[in-house]
């Protein structure tokens, strides 16, 4: 079972131990099914993009030393002259360009491996909270038994997930902190290597931030979906958890209509079976061979 399977497994235990207890009278299971549907990840796609930019890494470094070799091999000619000093100059500059790339793949792939790494801690501590959740409600079922003993089940039952629910803020918190400063250090990374060029260039070369400007606008069609296809799965965890998504609003925190949680659930369960989200889902932009996306008047 990879990673993914193991949230999506996670994601149906929770779900069913949250509708056993609230059968059971025991609410506080709802909190979990929202966030777990949020939480479901496919850290391998990072791990296998860290080791495309290891190889990427090697490839540049066995073409920086054959180009040593080769700028050394004429250097011991005795090629004193302008002609030379400008070779010299030019291949030292390119020599620190495949330097830069070589730093550049580097922190890419760490940045990759820590972001899939965090991710798959937090699906085996989801998985973990799920197993909790699934031990209190079985718990509770059979407590049911007797009135006496269900009612101090239910109370115990609301305090242990009040707790548990806690406990997952808490990794939950760290977890986003930590992927934001991965999603920085990559966009730093671009930044600065475009900055340091623009600025080393002995003729002002901007041909760096044009091409990140230029690779951004291909990127375009898919930054519009990705951010159309968050918003839509943070709007279905919304209506899983049954509140109103909390903000200023007077109503933040407030039960949705009846009716709208349901519909959520239904949506989810088809989400999580399709493997996509149910109405941006279909409409994922096509990638070019150059790795663009067409915007949708091309």
């Amino acid at each position: 079972m990879n990673l993914a399977e193991l949230a999506r497994r996670s994601l149906e235990l929770g779900t069913g131990a949250a509708l056993t207890l609230s059968v059971l009278g025991v609410p506080a299971g709802w909190p979990f099914v929202g966030k777990m549907y949020i939480h479901q990840y496919h850290p391998q796609a990072l791990f296998d993009g860290a080791g495309t930019w290891l190889a990427v890494h090697d490839d540049v470094v066995a073409a920086r030393l054959n180009v040593e070799a080769l700028v050394g091999e004429v250097a011991v000619t005795g090629w004193r002259s302008e002609d030379g000093r400008a070779f010299q100059r030019r291949m030292d500059a390119y020599l620190a360009d495949l330097r830069s790339i070589e730093i550049r793949a580097v922190v890419t792939a760490i940045v990759l491996y820590t972001a899939g790494a965090a991710l798959a801690a937090m699906i085996l501590f989801q998985f973990l909270v799920a197993a909790a959740m699934a031990a209190v409600a079985l718990w509770v079922l059979i407590a049911a038994v007797t009135p006496l003993s269900l009612a101090m089940a239910r109370l115990t039952a609301t305090q242990s997930l009040i707790k548990l629910f806690e406990g997952y803020q808490a990794v939950e918190a760290p977890l986003d902190t930590l992927l934001h400063g991965c999603a920085t250090a990559l966009s730093a990374t671009a930044v600065v290597d475009v900055a340091h060029e623009a600025a080393h260039s002995d003729h002002s070369d901007h041909s760096g931030l044009n091409d990140l400007a230029a690779a951004t606008f291909a990127q375009g069609p898919m930054l519009v979906w990705g951010t159309a296809n968050r918003v839509e799965r943070d709007l279905t965890a919304h209506g899983l958890s049954g509140r109103c998504p909390g903000g200023t609003s007077s109503r933040a925190g407030a039960p949705l209509p009846n009716g709208l949680p349901q519909l959520a659930g239904a949506k989810a369960v088809n989400d999580i079976t399709t493997g996509s989200q149910t109405i941006t889902g279909r409409y994922v932009p096509e990638q070019a061979s150059d790795g663009s996306y067409s915007f949708p008047s091309e």
